[in-house]
């Protein structure tokens, strides 16, 4: 995909400096103690790697470490594992594990630890106990060496075990979903919490003692502030050091030399769901049609999406792997009203007295809903239902709050997904029928199509990158012709920090820009 960044912007920069009022306070922290406070709008309801489905909070993440992580490249690397060897059948995984690595705490890190949490994850019923539900048994054979046998080949195993460990020290009697813990972590990550106060901040220090060496920062704050105004109004008052911003708010702070603007790329897309159940499709006339959804996907201009509402910082969205090896654009989509004429013209629809697409006297016709409390979605979703609404879909933008949004009686929402690990994590919950919602899955519109199902099921299966490929290849195909979204658009993630701040490295992040700290202990402040 080619980023379509504003004209202050150059193609393929990454850097900005910007202009901001105020000055360093103590409570801002900064070069002169080696601290970063960072203001951040999204708080989790616990620091437990474990109970987490779809992406890290900064603080799970600096805390933790799995077996496994990712590079700058998002590919699969050693991290507490130091190296692995997996059977010719893809169903035995035997780990050497990193010696000498110790909880925050001063416990050893040893086999005992990732047999107990994977059997733990995997029998406790939680949301992500699914991501182990191949495993038949794992073993510790000895403090250091940990096999792990499967039913059935898993290659997205890897990748899940680059969640956080947990210490079985702490966890073996409460069990792994012990609140206390979930508010007092403790990890083998470079960074240990040493306060949190909901609704505030959650305050980590640099642990000397770990195992990649001590961090370059001596700590790291992070502020919680809903409110994106007053997240840039901290940033320029100087009480916050850098801040998670939304895309028009770059603009409102360019050309000095105090903060820079890091902008990256994310696998985190937007589009708009239909709610395909028996008890509340989208459109009961409809519902089992995929002219009209297919037609959708050419009414939407995505261009103009993303220069009239993501100011620039984001790509055209042409499905759910536009960010992944396995992408392909098999859909084609692009703004197209002629398209959209012909097929639901040969659909069968009509334009009614209204101009509405209508077929046996039954228009088109639907609420378009997303959280109110996201300024960047409210947005998005008033232009999209312009844009449906002039070629002939009669479409009502419908912003909702947050704690108000019934899933299961809702027409269509603008969603937010994606990933830029393994595929399977990404796909496999929105998009098969087993995971409809009524289920407890996340496939939260019910979409259901056997040929997606098949191609997910192989995808998952097996270990051959080949054979990956044709299943993700097929799953693509699949969804052009049925699409379960219309999708519009790619975000990029827009963070101010300070100036000179150095080690920062880029890699495409996660849903809501998640994993922007992925490298923070290698963050320090130019001496």
């Amino acid at each position: 995909m080619t980023r379509r960044p504003p004209s202050a912007i150059a193609a393929g920069a990454c850097l900005l400096l910007l202009t901001t009022a105020g000055c360093a306070t103590a409570q801002q922290g900064g070069p002169a103690d080696g601290t970063l406070t960072y203001a951040l709008g999204d708080e989790p309801q616990e620091f437990n790697p474990a109970l987490i489905d779809e992406h890290l909070d900064p603080v799970t993440e600096m805390v933790f470490r799995g077996l496994t992580a990712h590079d700058a490249d998002n590919e699969i690397v050693p991290a507490l594992a130091e190296s692995w060897e997996v059977a010719d059948d893809g169903r035995t995984y035997t780990f050497a594990l990193r010696e000498g690595v110790t909880w925050h705490d001063g416990a050893a890190f040893t086999a005992a630890d990732v047999v107990f949490t994977i059997e733990a994850v995997r029998d406790g019923g939680f949301a992500t106990s699914n991501k182990f539900a191949d495993v038949d048994d794992v073993r510790a054979e000895g403090d250091h060496t940990v096999v792990v046998e499967l039913s059935d080949p898993a290659p997205a195993l890897l990748d899940t075990l680059s969640n956080g460990i947990l210490p079985e020290h702490l966890l073996a009697d409460t069990g792994i979903d012990d609140p206390a813990f979930g508010e007092h972590p403790v990890g083998t990550g470079p960074f240990r919490l040493d306060t949190w106060r909901h609704g505030e901040y959650a305050s980590l220090s640099a642990f000397p003692d770990y195992y990649g060496g001590p961090p370059g920062l001596s700590g790291i704050t992070i502020t919680y502030v809903p409110d994106a105004a007053a997240r840039l109004m901290r940033l320029q008052n100087g009480e916050v050091d850098a801040a998670a911003l939304e895309p028009q708010q770059a603009g409102e702070v360019q050309g000095g030399d105090r903060i820079r603007l890091e902008v990256s790329p994310t696998a985190d897309y937007r589009g708009i769901m239909f709610n395909m159940s028996a008890d509340h499709c989208w459109s009961d006339a409809h519902c089992d049609d995929p002219a009209p959804r297919r037609a959708m996907n050419h009414a939407i201009d995505r261009d103009a999406v993303i220069d009239g509402v993501l100011h620039g910082y984001g790509s055209p969205a042409l499905g759910p792997l536009d960010q992944s090896p396995f992408g392909t654009d098999t859909a084609g989509y692009s703004f197209d009203p002629g398209r959209v004429e012909e097929i639901m013209t040969e659909g069968g629809y009509r334009r009614n007295g209204d101009g509405v697409w209508a077929k046996d006297g039954e228009p088109v016709a639907f609420d378009l809903t997303t959280f109110a409390e996201d300024g960047v979605r409210a947005a998005m979703v008033e232009v999209l239902a312009t844009q449906l609404r002039d070629q002939g879909f009669d479409v009502t933008a419908d912003p909702r709050p947050r704690d108000s949004v019934d899933w299961a009686s809702l027409d269509t929402f603008l969603v937010g997904w994606g990933t830029p690990y393994d595929p399977d994590g990404s796909l496999y919950g929105p998009f098969h029928s087993s995971e409809a919602l009524a289920e407890g899955g996340s496939n939260y519109g019910s979409y259901a199509d056997d040929a997606v199902d098949d191609a997910l099921d192989r995808g998952r299966g097996t270990g051959d990158p080949e054979a990956r490929a044709a299943a993700y290849a097929d799953f693509q195909e699949a969804i052009a012709e049925n699409p379960p979204y219309v999708f519009v658009s790619y975000l990029e993630a827009v963070n101010a920090v300070p100036a000179g701040l150095t080690g920062l490295r880029q890699r495409t992040l996660a849903h809501h820009g998640y994993g922007f700290f992925w490298n923070a202990e290698e963050w320090s402040y130019r001496g």
